[in-house]
């Protein structure tokens, strides 16, 4: 049973129920019925997320936003999002992730944490928070190939052999580490009294 409007064109159903798997607003675009395997990470550095995936031996590509970066997995069959899901979370360990899909051009979203797989989130809630780029990503207006065009310096690709990331790794911890004790050196310096006490 539904309510209609004045205008007779639009429709209020009585049972919301049916509401629950809607898809999100913009799901519309050209690219809609390709299935996407995706991961929103707090991973901030793209580089560093390339690398740990490829590393697991998840490829595809990466991009960096302001909210974290997220990969585009190559591997779309069934079951990819969940192998992709448990080796990625199972590296961030502390902070969840986010594993999506569309397939035929719905939207599924699951969070993993430490390797395990959580909850689902209805896909109009988790991405209303999330960057523009992963929004139309997923609602099919863009490809990571076309944001890649867009957003040059800030898509990696995570196809590199397990040496190749184990170095990248290697050479990001050392990068953060640097930019740590030059973070601590500038607060000492910034100073007059490290002791905290005065005169």
């Amino acid at each position: 049973m539904t309510q209609e409007s004045n205008d007779g064109d639009f429709e209020v159903p009585d049972d919301l129920s049916s509401l629950a798997d809607a898809k999100p607003m913009g799901e519309s675009g050209p690219h809609i019925e390709n299935d996407t395997v995706a991961l929103f990470t707090p991973i901030q550095n793209g580089r560093v997320l390339a690398a740990v995936c490829a590393l697991n031996s998840v490829h595809g590509q990466a991009l960096e936003t302001s909210a974290g970066a997220f990969v585009v997995v190559d591997d779309t069959s069934a079951g990819a999002v969940d192998a992709a899901a448990q080796a990625v979370s199972g590296f961030v360990k502390t902070q969840p992730i986010l594993a999506m899909e569309r397939r035929a051009g719905q939207i599924t979203i699951h969070r993993w944490m430490a390797g395990t797989k959580g909850d689902t989130l209805p896909p109009g809630l988790a991405l209303d928070q999330a960057p523009g780029v992963i929004t139309t990503l997923m609602a099919g207006t863009q490809t990571i190939d076309e944001l890649a065009a867009t957003h040059p310096g800030k898509v990696f690709d995570a196809r590199m052999s397990r040496m190749a990331a184990f170095k990248e790794l290697r050479k990001a911890s050392k990068e953060a580490k640097k930019q740590y004790k030059a973070m601590e050196k500038n607060k000492r310096d910034s100073d007059p009294d490290p002791s905290g006490s005065e005169g």
